[in-house]
């Protein structure tokens, strides 16, 4: 698997407007736009008194995938994130999934998920991973390493309530990373994951300019980017899921996409 540099995206259930998001920082030396997702541990994985987990095999990884999981050295996988939510409308997107048998990943902000505790549990009952998107959407970069650690602790938490297990991958808000998420997500055994698919949903909202972009761009291997609280995006998820299927794709979780061997405090950005 590759590491690499993501464009900025992302935002938060109250989101700034275009203009706001234009103004966010640029990269500074030594720092990577990036993005990362939670996938959930098993249950039998052991847990820090700060909410950092160890897996049960000291491995510090992710789980492996279930006997049943999709072979991605084999099938023309893709994996579609979600950003944001969850919102009330979510549940229809969860329908929409289940009715063509596909999977997502979800990066849910903490706060949201907190408001919608249903839908995060259907989430999962699905088959779909759940992501650590921090709590309330701050940006990394202006905030101490205490409050970065506070952001997923909080989550974490509140994940671990809701479906019993706890998020071993996480997604920075606006996908701001630095050495000093880097390092923070290593301690807590979490695995950073980038996007490589990007059809900027959250400036232009336009469901068939999205449709076309994530079906132009998308490859064998991609993580495609996307936002379930924009309601021009949750119009486009239909042709998007049934364009990806109809050109040979699969479309699985994160987790499935990066089997075992992904690396605490790394970045991935495709499979």
């Amino acid at each position: 698997m590759l590491m690499g540099l993501a464009l900025l995206a992302g935002t938060a259930q109250q989101a700034p407007p275009p203009s706001a998001l234009a103004s966010a920082p640029a990269v500074a030396p030594g720092r990577i736009q990036a993005s990362g997702l939670a996938v959930l541990l098993p249950s039998g994985a052991a847990t820090s008194s700060d909410g950092a987990a160890t897996p049960s095999d000291g491995s510090g990884g992710p789980p492996a995938s279930g006997p049943e999981s999709p072979d991605c050295s084999k099938l023309k996988c893709v994996a579609l994130t979600m950003d944001d939510g969850p919102v009330p409308q979510t549940a229809k997107l969860l329908k929409l999934l289940r009715k063509e048998h596909a999977h997502a990943t979800f990066f849910v902000v903490g706060m949201n998920a907190k408001r919608h505790p249903a839908i995060v549990r259907q989430m999962v009952a699905d088959g779909n991973a759940v992501g650590n998107h921090s709590w309330d959407h701050p940006q990394f970069w202006k905030v101490s390493k205490k409050k970065i650690r506070q952001e997923l602790a909080r989550t974490d938490k509140l994940l671990k309530k809701l479906t019993g297990s706890r998020p071993v991958l996480v997604r920075a808000p606006f996908g701001e990373v630095d050495a000093r998420v880097r390092a923070i997500t290593k301690s807590r055994g979490q695995v950073l994951v980038q996007w490589s698919v990007d059809p900027v949903d959250w400036r232009d909202r336009n469901p068939k300019l999205v449709t076309k972009r994530i079906l132009k761009q998308a490859r064998r291997n991609s993580i495609i980017l996307s936002h379930d609280i924009r309601p021009t995006t949750r119009k486009a998820y239909a042709g998007i899921i049934r364009g990806l299927k109809a050109r040979g794709f699969t479309l699985v979780t994160v987790p499935e996409l990066l089997g075992v061997h992904a690396k605490p405090g790394h970045l991935y950005f495709h499979g």
